[in-house]
């Protein structure tokens, strides 16, 4: 009798503690409109987190049936999520998994759901640069380095950005592509095509428009 009254204290005890730990873990997190969550604070960074570090207003698409928002969004690239501004410029993330976002004042397109590729994944976006046929893709990715002084504990967090670009062939394979001439032709092939449009149109494939100019020409063929 007594091992079984000393038994229900504990039982009652862990039920009481598991509630506020629970309580704990669901008061952290906070509704706003149809978002959900927020993101911790990372003062400790030398560098934007941000493929953008001021809030941008964007139209965001979501899966058919699902409507569009018209949002103030940041894509924070170290996570590889985009967030949305919520009360008192809180961070919060989509309810529901957003599969393209339009900024209003560049129009610059970013989409999801491509093939993963070079550790990305299929809720990664891209800037797509040119949509035809052969889609051009712009990948900006940051990471942190970390690294100390000589003779001290202290460690500096800094953030660091490469950019890479991809076509996104007519099978959907997404391929890593260098931005010149013998890049662009090992992948698409038509290199005789390619070669003279090139050299007559003096086209620079180290550009976003010279990029664009070919694979337009290269829809034609």
């Amino acid at each position: 009798m007594k091992a079984s009254k000393y038994f229900n204290r504990i039982l009652c005890l862990g039920l009481f503690f598991f509630s506020i730990a629970s309580y704990a873990q669901i008061s952290t997190v906070s509704t706003y409109k149809n978002l959900i969550t927020t993101k911790e604070s990372r003062g400790d960074l030398e560098g934007s987190p941000y493929l953008f570090p001021q809030w941008e207003i964007a139209t965001v698409k979501f899966s058919p049936g699902i409507n569009s928002l018209t949002e103030n969004i940041k894509y924070d690239l170290l996570e590889d999520i985009l967030v949305a501004k919520g009360e008192n410029d809180q961070e919060y993330s989509f309810k529901d998994m957003p599969a393209e976002f339009i900024l209003s004042n560049t129009k610059e397109i970013y989409r999801n759901g491509f093939e993963p590729v070079d550790g990305m994944t299929v809720k990664t976006f891209y800037n797509v640069i040119y949509d035809g046929k052969v889609k051009f893709l712009k990948k900006v990715t940051k990471t942190v380095i970390e690294s100390k002084g000589y003779n001290t504990a202290t460690v500096t967090k800094k953030v660091a950005e490469t950019t890479n670009y991809y076509l996104v062939l007519g099978n959907n394979t997404t391929v890593k592509v260098k931005n010149n001439e013998k890049g662009f032709i090992s992948i698409l092939g038509k290199g005789d095509e390619l070669s003279k449009y090139i050299k007559e149109n003096k086209i620079d494939l180290k550009t976003n428009e010279g990029a664009v100019k070919l694979l337009t020409y290269y829809d034609t063929l």
